[in-house]
């Protein structure tokens, strides 16, 4: 009897472990209107970060990391939530994270009427790329 209930247990924890897995790593569903709420580009690491806010106010950071007029050595990485858990997820090339990354710059070009430098930059990378 013992064995059963440490084993539902740990199955309980594991199903937590891939939840959180889960949570940090996809990208998140924006609430429109999303507006850009900080720009950072820092030249030394060849790096440009930009923080997404939808409607509800989640925050959501993406950005490249290496030569931006090479798009096959920039490197995406993003943050789905960085008040709750600030973890950096680095999506391989040409995955399906980066892809929805890319509709997610691609929708927010679209209905921005004065879009942003930095969107713009990130977008044309992953564009290029995919």
């Amino acid at each position: 009897m013992m064995k059963s209930i440490a084993l539902a247990v740990l199955l309980v924890v594991l199903l937590g472990f891939i939840g959180v897995q889960y949570y940090i790593t996809s990208v998140p569903a924006l609430e429109a209107p999303i507006t850009v709420g900080e720009v950072r580009e820092v030249k030394s690491e060849k790096s440009l970060v930009v923080t997404l806010v939808d409607s509800g106010g989640q925050r959501f950071t993406v950005g490249l990391r290496g030569d931006t007029a090479k798009p096959e050595e920039a490197a995406l990485f993003y943050i789905r939530n960085p008040d709750v858990i600030p973890y950096v997820f680095w999506p391989s090339l040409r995955s399906n994270d980066e892809k929805r990354v890319l509709e997610l710059l691609e929708d927010l070009i679209e209905s921005e009427a004065s879009e942003v430098a930095a969107v713009r930059s990130i977008y044309s990378v992953l564009k290029e790329r995919n």
